[in-house]
């Protein structure tokens, strides 16, 4: 008898290393669903990029006629209508597209457990498909850091997104597990393994 896989999602602050904790999972055993990613396939679709454009414009496009998501990034994070807009095209096809790929897993008997890393897990109710939700809890300064060397952000730039978001205090209440990530990796791992091991079993 196939049993369906435990879907886990993965929510936290921006720059808290979801994606950390998520290639964690994966080098347990987990298959990682990136939903970013997906999102950011969808710029280069026709009729979705159509839909974008007709909606922001072409002031959005860069020099190759591209979608610019710098750009974009800054239409969309100047009022909540805005970025309402832009999920509400991106959104419901990702959610279809991560239906999809957990059937595909579940069918092909891949794997017992998959991760959805998606930055707007609950905002996007792709927590509706999960059986548990990790926090990860990273404290303010060590995201700033982050954001600043990966993603090159200016002073301020994290707080003007987050305010779009769920607030962390709602996100960790709406969790299965926390996991504190502001010490080693080491330290990280470990606590992931002790999840693994409590939710999933050591199979």
């Amino acid at each position: 008898m196939n049993s369906k896989p435990k879907v886990i999602g993965i929510t936290g602050g921006i720059s808290s290393g979801k994606s950390t904790i998520a290639r964690m999972l994966a080098s347990l055993g987990a298959e990682v669903i990136d939903a970013d990613e997906m999102c950011h396939k969808l710029f280069f679709t026709k009729g979705i990029k159509a839909k974008i454009i007709e909606r922001f414009g072409n002031s959005i496009l860069d020099m190759y006629g591209k979608i610019d998501r710098s750009r974009l990034a800054e239409i969309v994070f100047q009022n909540k209508t805005s970025l309402g807009d832009l999920c509400s095209i991106l959104h419901p096809i990702v959610i279809e597209q991560i239906r999809l790929r957990i059937d595909e897993i579940e069918n092909r008997r891949r794997r017992k457990v998959v991760v959805i890393d998606a930055a707007l897990l609950e905002e996007s109710d792709l927590s509706l498909l999960c059986d548990y939700i990790i926090f990860v809890n990273t404290g303010r300064d060590h995201r700033v850091n982050r954001s600043k060397i990966s993603r090159h952000w200016q002073d301020g730039e994290l707080e003007k997104r987050e305010r779009f978001q769920m607030s962390l205090e709602d996100k960790r209440k709406k969790s299965d597990y926390i996991i504190d990530n502001n010490f080693t990796e080491e330290n990280t791992y470990r606590q992931i393994k002790e999840f693994w091991q409590l939710y999933l079993g050591k199979g």
